[in-house]
């Protein structure tokens, strides 16, 4: 190990993370880390943090002079403050250097939980010396939790306990009075238990939220997959990202992104669910009986004569089924009105989206009655087309003929004028317009003039 490390303003410095920074570790950091190694060295950690890329798990290269602009530090201020990081262990710095350039990796390490740190000798010891005896009793005191009460049961009170509803109309409690229903929650006919899933990944607590079990969820029964299957996958996929600060949307895009990629590896799982999909014979792709009973992945591989979904048409039933909320026998129905009825094999994504927010608008709930309003809607567009151009066939300029052909009298004699001054104008403008000898005979008197 070095015992001397100069750092110069010129050498590049990369960030990176393995932890995520969480509610209690910014009180052990404020309380116990602070007094130990300075404000200075704080900001630089806090900075440290910043430059990571969103969603990333780590940062762009940058110089140590761009890093001292940044806070207002010196390059000496700076060192002073990377060591203290890296005796505590917040920072751990590894180096490379070549011929031409010295470069930096500092790893950022998540803070001590305050048990931990209060019980470490060597750690405990130092901050006693920094804060005194009164301060650390108190910080000790704030990290300690209470044990509670031995035999405590919950005596809280049930709802109809307090208020009074029998008199009281129940549709005026009813959620589609105030509120749009939630569509986004679907009954599909899957088993998946997303506790298992949970277990096997063992993630730290806060990355599975309610919105992400749902979508999870609901990308198993599009690809078929099954616990063992998905936990694998989402443990590949989010190896660093799970212990980043992810929002909820750029996880469930991951998750997304996640199934997509399945297709590409047509792993022995993958490969068995879609033998079993091939021997399932459906019937009538018509019927929407039968779109009721398939699943979409091998209803629109039927319906497009392919043993296989495409990827475009895949990320389109994920959309439709996570984020629009459609049934699956809804969904079919939706890929045989674009593809038969509405002939458009080639689907545009947005024209999808368009008529499929426009049948979660309208609460279609299965296949037979979104195909049989949408049927009426088209006939009711149809008819006021052929009507509207009936009226365009009639009209002549900025004026609709009469239905039998007639014209008012007053319009006749207006026309009858009209074309009198036409020709009576037309007559004087060719009068005054001098034939072939006239023009000749000019051309040459203005030749003799010049």
């Amino acid at each position: 190990m070095e015992k001397e490390r100069t750092i110069f303003g010129t050498d590049e410095l990369l960030i990176m993370s393995t932890g995520l920074v969480d509610r209690e570790s910014y009180q052990s950091l404020y309380h116990l880390y602070q007094p130990v190694i300075g404000v200075n060295a704080l900001a630089l950690y806090q900075t440290l943090w910043s430059e990571l890329k969103p969603g990333k798990m780590k940062s762009n290269y940058m110089s140590h002079s761009a890093l001292c602009e940044m806070l207002d530090y010196s390059i000496d201020s700076l060192m002073d403050s990377l060591f203290r990081l890296e005796a505590i262990g917040l920072v751990r710095t590894y180096k490379t250097k070549d011929a031409r350039l010295t470069q930096y990796v500092y790893q950022l390490r998540v803070p001590l939980a305050p048990h931990t740190f209060l019980n470490d000798g060597l750690l405990s010891s130092f901050l006693f010396y920094k804060v005194g005896e009164v301060r650390f009793k108190q910080l000790q005191g704030r990290f300690t939790i209470d044990p509670l009460p031995a035999g405590i049961v919950e005596v809280t009170k049930d709802f109809n306990e307090v208020f009074d509803v029998k008199g009281v109309n129940h549709r005026s409690f009813t959620q589609k009075n105030y509120e749009k229903p939630d569509r986004a929650k679907i009954e599909i006919n899957y088993s998946f238990d997303m506790e298992i899933v949970k277990k096997l990944t063992n993630f730290p607590v806060g990355f599975f939220t309610k919105k992400l079990d749902e979508t999870i969820t609901k990308l198993a029964y599009v690809s078929q997959l099954d616990e063992e299957m998905m936990a694998e996958m989402l443990k590949e996929y989010f190896v660093h990202e799970a212990y980043l600060p992810l929002s909820e949307q750029e996880k469930r895009d991951g998750c997304r992104q996640m199934v997509l990629q399945l297709k590409k590896k047509q792993t022995r799982h993958r490969k068995e669910k879609a033998t079993e999909l091939e021997k399932t014979t459906l019937g009538d792709l018509h019927d929407p009986d039968v779109m009721e009973a398939a699943h979409p992945h091998q209803y629109v591989s039927t319906l497009r004569k392919t043993p296989q979904l495409s990827k475009s048409d895949e990320q389109l039933v994920i959309e439709l089924v996570d984020t629009l909320g459609l049934t699956p026998g809804v969904i079919n129905a939706l890929f045989y009105y674009c593809i038969e009825v509405k002939k458009q094999t080639r689907l545009n994504e947005n024209y999808v989206l368009r008529i499929a927010t426009s049948w979660k608008t309208a609460g279609y709930t299965n296949a037979k009655e979104a195909l049989e309003r949408e049927a009426s809607q088209d006939a009711l567009i149809e008819k006021k087309q052929q009507k509207r151009e009936s009226v365009q066939r009639t009209t002549v300029g900025s004026r609709r003929k009469t239905q039998n052909g007639d014209m008012p009298k007053w319009l006749e004699d207006e026309a009858k004028q009209q074309r009198s001054y036409d020709e009576a104008r037309k007559k004087e403008l060719e009068s005054s317009v001098p034939d072939d000898a006239e023009l000749v005979k000019l051309l040459n008197e203005l030749k003799e003039k010049g």
